[in-house]
């Protein structure tokens, strides 16, 4: 294993980040290493200034207002906090999203400079020099059909807040971007930005495209450039999905909704899970047991003593705008 404390990794929405920093917890788990993954959503992430809704609408009054030197120094201060907790701490964290996210892709819309960005770029460098940071870039070329790729995966109204969000923003009204061409637009001057800066940044760390999809292949890569061993997958043949695949009830908001387990191809997925994407795959980590992809959530399904599928259970981190956790019941099917 690398010496470090920290691996970072980044890239674009729809890039894949969180679902390799959930490979990457993984496999120190497997390997006996003591780790934490900060999910970008994540409750009580160690390095957010904002808590809640209304902490965060405040960070976002205070940006849009042009105080966003204020927020960078609040920032920079989460930083050293947590620089300082982490060189005496044995476990090694994982986080996605939030050296070129976070506050860097919120300052990029409001216009401000260029160099300012990069100037709180290189300020956090320094502070996270003494963990030995490794750093994990995920690109794709074509960038237009990466967002489409997110759109499509995330569902529901999420292209138009993608186009919204940039073309809406001071960036993209200076430049007069319009509709899904001026979100690419918007996105790859978002990149140019972070790729100069990964360029100049001093650690550890490697450029992943990812275009294909191959994630055994890419995760395999990312084990190599940490140094961990090999892994191997879980041996659980999908052969014996067919056991989960049903229709489960569970109670929200004082009603019944329903939550679909599907198998398709070789692998399950789920559809209706409260904080979880549309038809998101689940990842076999034991008979029973499965891991939400690119979530911090697990899901346990239970048996009777027949070994009938009965329920399940999900849990997880918390997320800034609720949890996962919740038991659900599966609904027998008539005959």
């Amino acid at each position: 294993m690398r010496n470090t404390k920290l691996i970072l990794i980044e890239g674009i929405p729809g890039s894949g980040k969180s679902t390799l920093a959930q490979s990457v917890t993984h496999a120190l788990t497997r390997s006996g290493i003591a780790c934490r993954w900060w999910y970008e959503e994540e409750k009580d992430h160690p390095l957010y200034v904002f808590h809640d809704h209304a902490s965060l609408q405040q960070t976002i009054d205070t940006l849009t207002a042009g105080g966003y030197h204020q927020i960078i120094e609040a920032v920079l201060l989460k930083w050293k906090e947590f620089s300082q907790q982490l060189q005496s701490s044995e476990t090694i964290v994982i986080l996605d999203g939030c050296l070129f996210g976070y506050l860097t892709w919120s300052l990029f819309p409001l216009n401000v400079p260029a160099d300012e960005i990069q100037s709180y770029l290189s300020q956090v460098e320094q502070i996270l020099h003494p963990l030995h940071p490794c750093l994990i870039y995920l690109y794709q070329q074509d960038v237009a059909r990466a967002l489409e790729k997110i759109c499509e995966r995330r569902g529901g109204e999420t292209q138009s807040r993608f186009i919204a969000g940039a073309t809406q923003s001071s960036y993209g009204k200076q430049r007069q971007l319009q509709g899904f061409d001026g979100m690419v637009t918007y996105w790859k001057d978002f990149r140019h930005l972070i790729e100069t800066a990964f360029s100049q940044f001093d650690a550890s760390k490697m450029a992943l495209e990812n275009s294909a999809g191959s994630w055994t292949t890419y995760e395999q890569s990312v084990i190599t450039f940490l140094r961990l061993p090999p892994q191997e997958k879980a041996a659980v043949a999908s052969s014996e999905f067919e056991h989960f695949v049903g229709t489960y009830s569970f109670e929200e908001d004082g009603g019944q909704h329903a939550c679909l387990i599907l198998l398709e191809e070789d692998h399950l997925i789920v559809d209706g899970m409260p904080q979880v994407w549309t038809r998101t795959r689940l990842i076999p980590r034991s008979h029973n047991i499965f891991a939400v992809e690119s979530l911090p959530f697990q899901i346990t399904f239970e048996e009777d003593a027949h070994g009938v599928i009965i329920g399940m259970s999900a849990t997880g981190s918390a997320l800034l705008f609720g949890t996962a956790d919740h038991f659900f019941t599966r609904v027998q099917e008539k005959r």
